[in-house]
């Protein structure tokens, strides 16, 4: 690989950014690893709000559930295909377990 092709590659690792949207995705984990605090807040404060909602009207609840799953799922997909980028917009495709 050469320094151009290495400049546009993160330090971070798809697979554990993978791994976490699986696991903790509603939590935003992932978008935080990938150092975007920005929309990884977000995404902690609107499973917090839907809980909340859910708690009050279950139907309204469910429909923030469903939306939040599809922003979990939606970023899993995009993850997997190779296509996330970190929050310096270089593509975390590095899928090497030992650094």
């Amino acid at each position: 690989m050469d320094n151009k092709e290495e400049l546009n590659v993160s330090t971070k690792n798809r697979f554990t950014a993978l791994m976490l949207c699986w696991f903790l995705g509603f939590f935003g984990v992932h978008r935080l690893y990938a150092g975007k605090l920005g929309s990884g807040f977000l995404m902690i404060y609107g499973t917090i709000v839907s809980t909340l909602v859910l708690i009050v009207c279950a139907p309204i609840g469910y429909m923030c559930f469903i939306t939040m799953l599809a922003l979990v799922a939606n970023d899993f997909a995009v993850i997997a295909f190779g296509q996330f980028k970190d929050c310096y917009g270089k593509q975390m495709s590095s899928d090497d377990l030992y650094r």
